[in-house]
């Protein structure tokens, strides 16, 4: 099996794990709760406070479905990096192109990537082809689920290459 043949069926478990885990929780034999009555007084959740500490790793698709509870916190992120001019991005789904292109939801990234991770990274190199950068990483930041175009951005504070392939 090649390394991408194992790379999108782990990103197919991956995806398949996310859409399921909310059934099968909801689907739990605990007892129903009643509401409270007028004279109770109903708690309401609070927001968790904003975590310095990463957490897991988390693919992209998790933190995305994850996005108005983990506003403002550091996560740990895996996934696949592109960046093509002066945007950088996480990929939920890559589409294999040369040079690749994302698909399905993205994260974009802000800060700087070291030369050494920028080097362990492929790259186009033909002439009249866009330039982009690409491969998989991990990535811990401050994550904001709307940046300023509305589009969820993490703030990179570390970045590393993955060498599993996600």
């Amino acid at each position: 099996m090649s390394d991408r043949s194992a790379r999108r069926r782990r990103l197919a478990g991956i995806a398949l794990a996310a859409l399921l885990t909310p059934i099968l929780v909801g689907c739990g034999g605990g007892a129903a709760s009643a509401p409270p009555s007028p004279t109770q007084s109903a708690a309401l959740p609070s927001a968790p406070p904003a975590s310095t500490e990463p957490g897991p790793l988390v693919d992209t698709d998790a933190l995305i479905a994850a996005a108005a509870d983990r506003d403002g916190q550091t996560v740990r992120v895996a996934g696949f990096f592109l960046a093509t001019g002066d945007t950088a991005q996480l990929c939920s789904v890559v589409m294999e192109s040369y040079p690749p292109q994302c698909g399905g939801s993205t994260i974009r990234l802000t800060g700087q990537v070291p030369a050494d991770v920028l080097d362990g990274l492929d790259k186009t190199t033909e002439p009249g082809l866009t330039q982009a950068t690409w491969g998989w990483v991990n990535v811990t930041g401050t994550f904001r689920a709307s940046g300023s175009d509305g589009q969820p951005v993490l703030e990179i504070a570390q970045i590393e290459l993955d060498d599993s392939g996600a």
